[in-house]
């Protein structure tokens, strides 16, 4: 069950991405980015809060290992968006910098500087709060979730794998979930 969700939590985000590629459609900006650091962040067993919730039971949280969880949780986003408002308001500040006819290059370079700085705050913050999540764990649950994302990366390489000779997209998730139960079976 758990291989499963985590199987289709990923296939999702990869569909969804190469089908807005296919169709010619712009993909935001950040979303290729995203995946990449949540790949990159589980590969280094930091994994979101939202993740570890979802398979709680297959990991074994304990009530109280779930409430600090998502306590951290809320605390984290409700601080990433207010951190993020904040920075779209300087963003905003600096663009209209552009629209006078005299351009204050040290107004301009200490915004710059500001975004810049309250960008990293947040990707500091952010990893702190994932290195926190981590800490909650015990380093069996760690290892389980371990061994899950170990088969989930042999799985997706044979799809990826299979797609490649084949040339076309790998089946709806429905049928994803038809194959894992027939293979199983056996």
């Amino acid at each position: 069950m758990n291989k499963k969700i985590i199987f289709l939590l990923i296939m999702v985000l990869l569909l969804g991405t190469l089908s807005q590629a296919q169709d010619g459609k712009r993909l935001r900006p950040n979303v290729l980015n995203n995946l990449r650091f949540g790949l990159y962040m589980a590969e280094n067993n930091l994994f979101e809060a939202r993740f570890i919730l979802r398979l709680k039971t297959e990991i074994g949280l304990t009530s109280q290992q779930e409430q600090k969880i998502e306590n951290m949780m809320l605390a984290y986003e409700e601080n990433a968006i207010r951190r993020g408002s904040d920075i779209k308001v300087l963003e905003l500040k600096f663009a209209s910098q552009f629209k006078g006819n005299r351009i204050d290059r040290r107004e301009m370079e200490k915004m710059v500087r500001e975004v810049g700085k309250m960008k990293t705050d947040l990707q500091v913050g952010h990893l702190n709060y994932l290195l926190d999540v981590r800490d909650t764990l015990t380093a069996e649950q760690i290892q389980k979730l371990e061994k899950m994302k170990e088969k989930f990366r042999g799985r997706l390489r044979d799809r990826i794998d299979k797609m490649g000779k084949k040339g076309k997209m790998p089946p709806p998730p429905e049928a994803m979930e038809d194959m894992e139960e027939n293979t199983q079976a056996y």
